[in-house]
């Protein structure tokens, strides 16, 4: 009997598929509660030191503007410049006063030293004494040297003989500022100072187990829990080597010192620079994370355990016909590999010999129709087909409902503008792009496949007899191109052919719209061209001939291009009669040019009589010339310069036929928002197209000729009617009659205004 291996791998997968999931959540819950709590006591350190800071400074605020003011009153003002004699007692009883108001619970001063070195007095809690003969004269006389008239000063109390604070601390916080406030000379000073101690209280917040501290903008400690501390560099400290991480105006970032790794809170304050940092031990952060990443184990723990014994039971269960299988395939059709195989694979092995021939042969069937259907619809715009083989080939290919269907037939060549710039393999992924652009916008019942030939996509669009076939071609083409544009920002090039009523001119109408695309020499990139606008309405009679350097002639010619078809000829003349051939050789090679060229001129509808050749034989014309130079100026002045001169007065007749639609839309809609496109809708043209003609025709673009005509008509209603500017630049479409006004001087150097008063009389 076969092993239980499936058994065994059921019960391994269903525990690895139910373990793992749980283990992943657990670590991501782990992490996740981690990372919580990290965040959240990161905001708490944040706020816990912008609290600090805001306290702090509302006190020194307090105590800066106190002070201010006070200095700045008019009894300071008498006071600093006289001498304190005992004639002045009542003026020092008010000082004492003013003094002793600012020492307050609130502001924590407890000493204000005033001192005059001009009138030789000094004044502090203990009265006034003659500044010569005190013992600290010289340590106050050098705080004039101060580069500004305000600071903030750690002081060390040691320095003074005469002590500065009222309370036993060794340093105190001084705010010292210089005397007069109003004089640019300075003899005086002020001294308003508040033990460091007392700062170091309010910092220290109850059940903080931060480290805080304040330094100035050197990063010297001025307040700390540590009195030993204050005064020495925060480099000292054992937490931190290095100042550069502190380049914002706050943040946090951490770092480790000493083997020991920190957290590092800190905020700049604005009001002095000076920097108010706390810094946390990660060891007391992750203590809560501890014990949530051990209880989220033994929940793992606890949830595996109960999974495994869960699938256990439901394997076998699952099992069961499995086995009963497996026993049925041995028993019916014994094989001596399948000892060497599991449950499934036995089972998959015979379903296999089952489906898999007919699996094969419908996947073949199916890929080999796709491409037999491509290779079909290339040949036929090819012309490899006769027309009973085309019906037969329609009908094998479920493509006869549609054209059935179809009183008319379009086909459409596509070529995407400078191609030849892309790589292979980019080519090759961008035709796969616009293909799938092209089938998903044009609705399979209107279609047929579309195929590259050439690396030019061609696609044929059938209407019915209630369609509007210039309407549909118009829709579609504007579609595809603007597509491509927004999905790939490719310019593309669309050439359209004639008309046609039968599947089997599908051939022509290839060729009718590769001709069209070649006029994109003339008329430049992005553009939609009718072949139907290059060959007065009628059908192409194109015969293939392999030079390339003559099509570029041909082209030239039905462009009317005298320059590019002198030079095109040029170019064949030197290539034709550059190689070492016999005479019969070259009257070929001349008699094949004045093939296509006649067959240019038939395709083309111009009779003989256009190009001047009246009952002669151009072949025994051209037979008789002895030279090359002879040939080419024959080929110059007997068909190439005649077919120009017709090419030309066709294309001049067809744009100024489309300019004139174009001016006549103009004038009779001037007084809307009439745009170029709305034109090209009207029109049934490409507006790419339409401005290219109307740029060549009447040398103005579309936007340029719509404002002109919009200013002439203005200055007729200013010289003849009586409405007013707003009505004028309402009809005009201006947004409002200011712009109007701005664009009239602009033109004529004269306001509208102006101009109907200059002008209105004389008309």
């Amino acid at each position: 009997m076969k092993n239980r291996s499936l058994l065994t791998k059921m019960i391994i997968f269903a525990s690895i598929a139910s373990i793992i999931p749980v283990i992943i959540v657990g670590v991501f819950s782990y992490f996740q509660s981690s990372k919580q709590i990290q965040e959240k006591v990161n905001y708490e350190k944040v706020q816990i030191i912008r609290q600090i800071q805001s306290n702090v400074e509302q006190v020194l605020v307090t105590v800066h503007h106190s002070v201010s003011d006070t200095l700045d009153s008019p009894l300071i003002d008498s006071v600093i410049r006289r001498p304190l004699v005992g004639e002045d007692f009542s003026i020092y009883r008010e000082l004492r006063q003013e003094l002793s108001n600012i020492q307050s619970y609130d502001t924590k001063v407890d000493e204000m030293i005033l001192l005059n070195f001009k009138e030789d007095w000094v004044v502090d809690n203990s009265g006034i004494k003659r500044l010569h003969a005190h013992p600290d004269k010289d340590i106050y006389l050098s705080f004039l040297d101060l580069a500004h008239n305000t600071t903030w000063l750690l002081l060390d109390n040691e320095d003074f003989t005469v002590p500065i604070s009222g309370r036993n601390c060794d340093y105190t916080l001084s705010l010292v500022k210089k005397l007069p406030p109003r004089l640019s000379s300075k003899y005086g000073l002020s001294f308003t100072n508040i033990a460091a101690c007392s700062v170091a209280e309010m910092i220290n917040v109850d059940e903080l187990s931060d480290d805080v501290m304040i330094t100035d903008e050197n990063f010297q400690i001025i307040v700390h829990r540590d009195p030993s501390l204050i005064g020495t560099s925060l480099v000292e400290t054992p937490y931190i080597d290095s100042t550069e991480a502190f380049i914002h105006q706050s943040g946090q970032f951490d770092v480790k010192s000493n083997g020991q790794s920190y957290t590092v809170t800190y905020q700049k304050s604005d009001f002095n620079d000076w920097y108010y940092i706390s810094f946390n031990s990660f060891d007391l952060l992750t203590e809560e994370s501890k014990k949530i990443g051990w209880f989220i184990f033994l929940m793992i723990t606890f949830i595996i355990l109960t999974c495994v014994l869960y699938i256990y039971v439901i394997s076998r269960r699952l099992y069961s016909p499995v086995n009963k299988l497996v026993a049925y395939i041995e028993t019916n059709w014994p094989d001596k590999k399948s000892q060497e195989k599991n449950e499934l694979e036995i089972i998959e092995t015979h379903i296999n010999d089952l489906f898999s021939s007919n699996a094969n042969l419908e996947s073949e069937l199916l890929e080999h129709t796709q491409q037999l259907k491509s290779l079909f619809i290339n040949r036929l715009f090819t012309g490899s087909y006769k027309t009973d083989e085309i019906i037969n080939k329609l009908t094998y290919f479920e493509l006869i409902r549609f054209v059935d269907m179809w009183d008319e037939m379009i086909v459409c060549t596509l070529h995407v503008d400078q191609a030849e710039t892309y790589e292979a393999s980019d080519y090759e992924k961008m035709s796969f792009a616009i293909k799938n652009i092209v089938e998903d916008l044009i609705e399979i019942e209107k279609r047929l496949p579309v195929v590259w030939i050439d690396q030019t996509l061609v696609l044929l669009i059938g209407c019915t007899e209630t369609d509007n076939v210039d309407n549909i071609v118009y829709e579609a083409t504007e579609k595809i191109q603007s597509k491509i544009k927004e999905a790939l920002a490719l310019s593309v090039s669309i050439g359209v052919s004639m008309p046609f009523s039968e599947i089997k001119e599908a051939k022509r109408g290839y060729k009718e719209g590769v001709e069209a695309l070649k006029h994109r020499m003339k008329l430049g990139n992005g553009v939609i061209i009718h072949f139907s606008n290059f060959n007065s309405g009628k059908h192409s009679v194109i015969f293939d001939y392999p030079s390339r350097t003559e099509d570029d002639l041909l082209v030239a010619i039905k462009l009317a291009d005298k320059e590019k078809a002198m030079e095109q000829l040029s170019i064949w003349m030197k290539k034709a009669f550059k190689n070492t051939q016999s005479p019969r050789e070259y009257q070929i090679s001349m008699m094949r040019l004045l093939n296509n060229l006649l067959i240019v001129k038939q395709e083309s509808s111009v009779s003989f009589q256009q190009i001047d050749v009246f009952h002669a034989s151009l072949y025994e014309e051209l037979l008789k010339l002895q030279t090359k130079n002879e040939v080419e100026d024959w080929f110059k002045k007997r068909l190439i310069l005649p077919l120009i001169s017709v090419f030309n007065d066709r294309k001049e007749s067809q744009f100024q036929n489309l300019s004139e639609k174009m001016i006549d839309l103009i004038q009779k809609n001037y007084d809307t928002e009439i745009t170029l496109e709305e034109c090209a809708s009207k029109l049934h043209y490409n507006a790419n197209y339409l401005s290219s003609v109307f740029k060549q025709e009447t040398s103005y673009t579309f936007s340029e000729y719509l404002a002109m005509y919009r200013f002439n008509m203005a200055k007729m209603w200013l010289t003849e009617t009586n409405m007013t500017i707003k009505e004028i630049a309402d009809r005009l479409q201006y947004k409002n009659s200011q712009n109007f006004i701005r664009s009239f001087k602009k033109q004529e150097e004269l306001t509208p205004g102006q101009y109907r008063e200059k002008y209105k009389d004389i008309s």
